[in-house]
């Protein structure tokens, strides 16, 4: 027997009756449909309704997540970008293995209430480095074609380079500092005695270090100076700067004599510092051009990925690329 298929008009009619809740016998009392047939008509439009709603929920979900997914990729290049700074000789001296694996460390997910449930609260630190090395992937996988990764390694290569050097330069200083001290008795005798217990001859080894990291290597040139307070609040003590651009903190101070032996102590660990960082510059002068290039190699690295994983330029080659973990 051939199927009975209904017009559109007749099968909208069946619905529009069955969802005010009509009976299948009023149906076809009122149609003219045999209820089986108008039945199977319904039944059939309901399934393919569902399968549409299905489908419509899906898409839903999917374009949640994609949003979810640039938006994470997005910080994961920001961070990543953060993290490639410069070594400083004094605050920062963590090897590009260290710098990394904070960098993969970070918890980006708080703000993302949705991953609370996959991440969990046991181990969570080592499920958002997992989750984290598998978002960098992504990010590699998607911009594999546009972003010049191997500088990246070029970059982990200078900074341990530079960090190393760092230390090196600072025994170099300790070295030159002792000799120089030693040769000093009187000066080396007030400090022994009156600044004993402080960490005074370590400060000045720093301050020698800023003055040779920011006057030979980053390039800003700065003269050690003794100071004398003539406020009221610092009158009487005299302290010295290693360099202008240097924070406040470098400066050794000295108050524990009359002011003219403060003064006295002053200009004497000046003038030495400055003896000792013109000797260093000279002696050392290929340690610091070689320190110089390793961090104009970090700057030119990082420049160069800056350059691709700027928001402005990244999500459009995410949306033009996929990567194994895609939600589409």
């Amino acid at each position: 027997m051939k199927k009975i298929v209904l017009s559109n008009n007749q099968i909208q009619q069946v619905i529009n009756l069955r969802d005010s809740g009509i009976s299948w016998v009023k149906i076809e009392k009122e149609t003219g449909i045999a209820r089986r047939i108008a039945k199977r008509e319904y039944d059939e439009w309901a399934a393919k309704q569902s399968q549409r709603q299905l489908e419509d929920a899906r898409k839903e979900v999917v374009a949640q997540e994609y949003r979810m997914h640039l938006d994470l990729l997005s910080q994961m290049a920001n961070l990543l970008l953060d993290s490639l700074v410069i070594p400083h000789p004094l605050t920062d001296l963590r090897r590009a293995d260290e710098v990394m694996w904070q960098f993969l460390a970070k918890d980006i997910y708080q703000d993302q209430p949705s991953f609370g449930p996959r991440l969990g609260n046991q181990q969570r630190d080592k499920r958002v480095i997992r989750m984290n090395e598998l978002l960098f992937k992504s990010l590699r996988d998607h911009t594999e074609r546009k972003v010049p990764w191997q500088v990246l390694d070029i970059w982990k290569g200078a900074r341990d380079s530079c960090v190393k050097d760092i230390e090196y330069m600072k025994k170099e200083i300790h070295e030159v500092f002792t000799n120089i001290l030693n040769q000093e008795s009187e000066l080396k005798e007030k400090l022994d005695n009156d600044y004993m217990n402080s960490s005074i001859t370590e400060n000045i080894k720093k301050g020698i270090l800023i003055n040779i990291w920011l006057s030979g290597i980053t390039g800003v040139n700065g003269q050690v100076t003794a100071m004398k307070g003539v406020s009221l609040a610092k009158k009487g003590t005299s302290w010295v700067v290693f360099h202008e651009n240097a924070l406040a903190e470098i400066n050794v101070t000295f108050d524990r004599e009359s002011p003219s032996g403060n003064e006295w102590l002053a200009r004497k660990v000046s003038d030495i510092s400055i003896w000792a960082i013109a000797n260093l510059l000279k002696l050392k002068s290929d340690l610091i051009q070689k320190m110089k290039e390793e961090v104009s190699k970090m700057q030119e690295s990082a420049s160069q990925l800056e350059a691709v994983l700027n928001p402005l330029v990244l999500r459009p080659i995410i949306l033009k690329t996929q990567c194994d973990i895609c939600p589409i």
